[in-house]
């Protein structure tokens, strides 16, 4: 019996760790850096580097602002001078809508949505976000006018290449409901395109309804 065992009765000899065991479990951990998700950050944002120079975003801006759009303002009761809250641009309004139905989305809900994380809807409306209640009544309150808006606005866009239709199919999916644009100036004609425009438009159903749009009733009007 050692000396240990006499001093120490009932303390068990333990062997020493080898070399490289004491080694390692002295050496530091690893200092890996958490994903933290549970915060809120404030960060500059460069609006105008949200999207490309050539994006149909764009050239849906420049073109609505082009359009002749006195009917929408007049109705409005927010004048300059007068105490009154501002309403939305009419041609914001009508820009955010002419881009969702190119890309299948019909819900004014979906679009608020888009608002807060989209790139192309944040440039459009500079990074405000807007109400679905205020995208639906604009759009129901002058139904008639802006459905023929819209399908004039996405067929003569469309004709010149400066946006694709895309159709949203009954699994969710979507696909280009126009051909390239040189293909389609070599086989169709400005027409066609303002009658895929108008399907497109109508198939995009009650803007107060939930989602991105309903399915198509039918197969694309041509392929990419």
């Amino acid at each position: 019996m050692s000396e240990t065992d006499k001093l120490l009765p009932g303390l068990e000899a333990t062997e020493a760790p080898p070399p490289k065991a004491r080694a390692a479990a002295a050496a530091p951990l690893a200092r890996i850096k958490p994903v933290v998700r549970n915060q809120m950050m404030m960060r500059p944002v460069d609006v105008e580097g949200l999207i490309e120079e050539d994006h149909p975003a764009r050239a849906i801006w420049e073109f609505v602002g082009q359009l002749d759009l006195s009917s929408y303002e007049k109705p409005i009761e927010a004048v300059e001078r007068v105490a009154g809250r501002p309403v939305w641009d009419p041609r914001l309004l009508i820009s955010l809508w002419v881009y969702a139905y190119s890309r299948g989305i019909g819900s004014a809900r979906e679009i608020s949505r888009r608002l807060a994380y989209d790139p192309a809807f944040q440039w459009l409306a500079g990074l405000e976000v807007i109400n679905h209640h205020s995208l639906s009544d604009f759009r129901v309150a002058c139904d008639k006018e802006l459905t023929e808006r819209f399908t004039n606005t996405l067929g003569v866009m469309s004709a010149e290449g400066l946006v694709r239709l895309e159709r949203v199919m009954h699994d969710g999916s979507k696909v280009r409901a126009m051909a390239g644009a040189d293909r389609f100036r070599r086989e169709e004609t400005r027409r066609q395109h303002l009658e895929a425009a108008r399907q497109q438009v109508e198939a995009m159903g009650d803007p107060r309804a939930d989602g991105v749009g309903p399915p198509a009733s039918g197969p694309p009007t041509g392929g990419a």
